[in-house]
């Protein structure tokens, strides 16, 4: 098949679990021999230009791309305010940033099968182009958005973060149910997720796993050979309001019961801002790894890994790579929310602080857990790429085949 991906954001560098899931999959399809063109935006303002090499990995992978940029100029952002009645911001200014006559005149030339929007926020231009084309499109969900949109408002620091947070809440959960509404067909990345939607009649709502990459778990397996570099892990992002409120739930209120000066606990991930600096500071026994080049390297070189977090939508991917380390896992109810019941299973759950430091503090005792345990290994079977490849296939096929030519 011929498709063209619609991703909220370029998936390398590959540096929070939106763009691995996003990036993994590309990989997955380009491997089973798919052509895939990419039309996606960058982050001027924000994360800069994008280095030559993420462009020559994604050149690989992609036989066409199409980016536009986001640069927070006073006119766009003017025109951005404009549509608010009728988009969120977030998915607003996307649709001011594409230059439409050169995006179409590009996916024309691609001649895609189907379209496949990844993701909320590029789904205006994801419509436009499937109407223009004529080719059916469908919709990967990575969480139900509008809940997890409240989420990060409610827990955002700072007047900038809470007002842009804020202005992309009116509409979005409109927008979010008109989108599966409209989707031929909806890929969620949640069981939970896809039942909430099944439950509000979209029978076209199906589960498809992230996939956990075989470059990831070598790495694993690699850094597990040697005696571990920590006692404790957390990786994932550094930069959202729920990781950070995440870190600090687990530095102020887990480290503390946990006994022994020389306890070596390292926070790995992507863009720490001011706060988790701060918090990283705050007790010798953590070592702060900023934009880790291999976050499989951590998760396989820790004794106990541990996910904190408070709340959230979706499935959190730092839980599913959890599964591939051979380190005890610790985990609260929302960190393991959306996993199956088998993956559950392989985690320690407390909410409170005090049940989440004595399952930490278990783990630190026991024995290594053995990497052929055998429901290790089952609940790892479902995030395995060539299952979740094939049940794609099997959904896109019958729309590319009986697509409407324009």
């Amino acid at each position: 098949m011929r498709i063209l991906v619609v991703p909220m954001e370029l998936p390398l560098p590959a540096n929070h679990g939106g763009r691995i899931d996003v990036w993994r999959r590309l990989c997955l399809l380009h491997a089973r021999g798919h052509a895939l063109a990419l039309l996606s935006w960058q982050n001027l303002a924000r994360d800069g230009d994008v280095a030559p090499q993420p462009m020559a990995e994604l050149d690989a992978v992609c036989a066409a791309r199409h980016v536009s940029w986001i640069r927070r100029s006073p006119l766009e952002t003017l025109r951005r305010a404009v549509r608010l009645p009728w988009l969120p911001s977030h998915a607003a200014v996307r649709w001011v940033t594409l230059d439409k006559a050169a995006a179409l005149a590009w996916a024309r030339h691609f001649a895609p099968d189907v379209l496949l929007l990844d993701g909320l926020y590029g789904v205006a231009a994801a419509r436009w182009l499937a109407r223009q084309l004529g080719v059916p499109w469908v919709y990967r969900s990575h969480n139900i958005e509008h809940v997890y949109m409240r989420q990060q408002r409610a827990r955002a620091e700072g007047w900038r973060a809470r007002l842009g947070l804020a202005a992309n809440l009116p509409g979005l959960r409109r927008l979010e149910e008109a989108t599966v509404r409209d989707a031929a067909c909806v890929f969620d990345i949640s069981p939970a997720d896809a039942a909430h939607w099944r439950a509000r009649g979209h029978a076209h709502v199906h589960w498809l796993p992230t996939a956990v990459d075989a470059a990831f778990e070598a790495g694993v397996a690699q850094a597990a050979t040697r005696p571990p570099d920590w006692d404790l892990a957390y990786f994932g992002n550094l930069n959202t309001p729920n990781n950070v409120e995440a870190v600090a739930w687990l530095v102020t209120e887990v480290l503390p019961l946990l006994p022994g000066r020389e306890l070596r606990f390292v926070l790995a991930g992507s863009r720490p801002g001011a706060a988790v600096r701060r918090l990283a500071a705050a007790d010798a026994r953590i070592t702060l790894l900023a934009d880790p080049p291999s976050v499989a390297a951590v998760a396989g070189a820790a004794r106990v890994l541990v996910n904190p977090l408070q709340a959230g939508s979706g499935v959190n991917l730092k839980s599913v790579e959890m599964l591939f380390s051979p380190a005890h896992l610790v985990s609260t109810p929302a960190g393991v929310q959306g996993l199956t019941g088998a993956a559950a299973a392989c985690f320690a759950v407390h909410a409170d602080a005090a049940g989440f430091a004595a399952a930490v503090h278990a783990g630190l005792q026991a024995p290594p857990v053995a990497a052929v345990l055998h429901e290790r290994r089952a609940a790892r079977a479902a995030y395995a790429p060539a299952g979740i490849a094939a049940q794609l296939e099997r959904a896109l096929q019958p729309l590319v085949a009986a697509r409407v030519q324009p």
